[in-house]
């Protein structure tokens, strides 16, 4: 009986019966009857993954997804915990799926683990679907000099049937929308800046042909859904405090679509842990009124050297947790009078998106304003939530996490694919047109704009 026709059913028993010499078919199959004891992640696409190492007819190891650690890839647990100590130079490694050549913050590459334990060779069954990594990782290894190979066609067939379900998600563009555990433990490590990128990279596409002016318009639309919490009004389908998370994305995107190169850098320039106008860790707000009535702006040289003394937050909580030093939420605080700030800094975010061909300058600081005004917003929810001030900023991480998961939550891909107006966006407002009269036709209450200028145009002005 060949290794093929006995792993499957009883692999701890038969490996070590198997007479040697071993080949790389028999190594193949092995790594494929690894692949099928993978344990699988709730609320993710099923996917099993087995790796083998092997020198010459001699097996080393054998490992498979999720082994020891959910989520654990196979070829981290096959060279890192099983064989941490094991010398591997000239040796192979059979991996069922091409090996990853990108993984969440702090965790390396399976393709980068290879090349640093000096593998010779690395036989792959399949290469990645997913057209982010399909391809990569045969490239970056054969760069590095590993010799790169593949299973028999028997074996690469057994491994597409049973991987149909990942092969045919990542076929149709999909990532899970699913803020899963393991995804949000990378949240709350995951930097500001980080997030601004990978929200930009989903919706790149979506508001390719917005213009900043467009894209300020939906963050001021949002905000206005924010404000419920001002008046204490229940308005159907909408969650009033889901709000901020959705405002503080449609903030990113706006950013993007200027081009700022760090959000980051931007809020640090001008709240470096302290007030931008009386400079104290704590805001005094007579220093400041007096400061501010002089009109003549941050001292942004003095900003700058406190910046430099400092250490910048490293997460969005850490963000939030700044600024609710700077401006405490006193208990029993109410939302009106944030909310009147916070739409007198949108007016003024608007008016630097308008004049942002002549001065760019002027979009940093409104933005950054912007920013803290939300932050204070979020401060509110948290202390009218009894939530303690250490633990401030995780659920604003949490939130956003679940609604903005690295892939759209309307049409599941990792680059949105939605049109630019959602047929759930025209239903939840069809019902305020007025009958009849939101059209072009006779009874309508719009004209063409070809007829725009018979109507306004400057020949009109003795008419008037």
């Amino acid at each position: 009986m060949s290794i093929y026709e006995s792993i499957p059913t009883a692999l701890g028993e038969t490996v070590s019966d198997l007479s040697p010499p071993l080949t790389d078919v028999d190594f193949a199959a092995l790594a494929v009857a690894e692949a099928r004891k993978s344990q699988q992640e709730v609320g993710r696409v099923e996917l099993y993954v087995g790796a083998v190492a092997a020198r010459g007819s001699e097996l080393l190891g054998s490992a498979h997804r999720g082994e020891v650690t959910a989520g654990d890839h196979a070829e981290y647990t096959l060279l890192e915990r099983k064989l941490k100590d094991s010398t591997l130079s000239g040796a192979s490694v059979f991996a069922t799926l091409e090996p990853c050549t990108k993984r969440g913050a702090g965790k390396v590459p399976c393709v980068e683990r290879l090349i640093e334990r000096r593998v010779t060779r690395v036989v792959i069954g399949t290469l990645d679907p997913n057209p982010e990594i399909r391809g990569r990782g045969v490239l970056k290894l054969r760069q590095a000099g590993v010799a790169v190979e593949f299973f028999p066609p028997q074996l690469t067939a057994e491994l597409e049937e049973l991987n149909r379900t990942f092969f045919r998600f990542q076929q149709a563009g999909t990532a899970p929308p699913i803020a899963t555990a393991e995804f949000l433990e990378t949240a709350r490590t995951r930097s500001l800046d980080q997030w601004y990128t990978s929200l930009n990279t989903t919706f790149f596409y979506r508001n390719f042909d917005r213009s900043p002016s467009d894209v300020c318009l939906h963050l001021i639309e949002v905000v206005g859904g924010l404000s419920l919490l001002a008046s204490d009004k229940i308005k159907p389908g909408i969650d009033r405090e889901a709000q901020v998370q959705k405002a503080l994305a449609w903030w990113l995107a706006l950013c993007g679509k200027v081009g700022v190169r760090s959000v980051e850098a931007m809020l640090w320039d001008k709240f470096p842990a302290a007030c931008p106008y009386c400079q104290r860790e704590i805001h005094v707000q007579e220093e400041c009124a007096g400061k501010k009535a002089a009109n003549l702006g941050p001292p942004w040289d003095a900003l700058a050297e406190l910046g430099r003394q400092k250490a910048r937050p490293s997460t969005l909580g850490a963000w939030q947790r700044m600024f609710n030093d700077i401006y405490p939420v006193s208990q029993g605080e109410t939302y009106p009078p944030t909310f009147a700030r916070l739409f007198e800094e949108l007016a003024e975010l608007a008016e630097a998106v308008r004049v942002f061909p002549s001065e760019p300058g002027y979009f940093l600081s409104e933005a950054a304003d912007v920013f803290a005004w939300l932050m204070k917003v979020q401060n509110i929810i948290d202390e009218k939530a009894g939530r303690r001030l250490k633990l401030r900023g995780n659920t604003i991480i949490e939130n956003f996490a679940k609604s903005y998961p690295d892939a759209c939550t309307q049409c599941g891909r990792r680059v949105c694919a939605c049109p630019p107006i959602l047929a759930s966006t025209i239903g939840r407002i069809a019902h305020e047109v007025p009958s009849g009269r939101g059209s072009y036709e006779p009874m309508g209450r719009f004209i063409t704009p070809d007829k725009v200028a018979e109507a306004f145009g400057p020949g009109r002005a003795n008419e008037v």
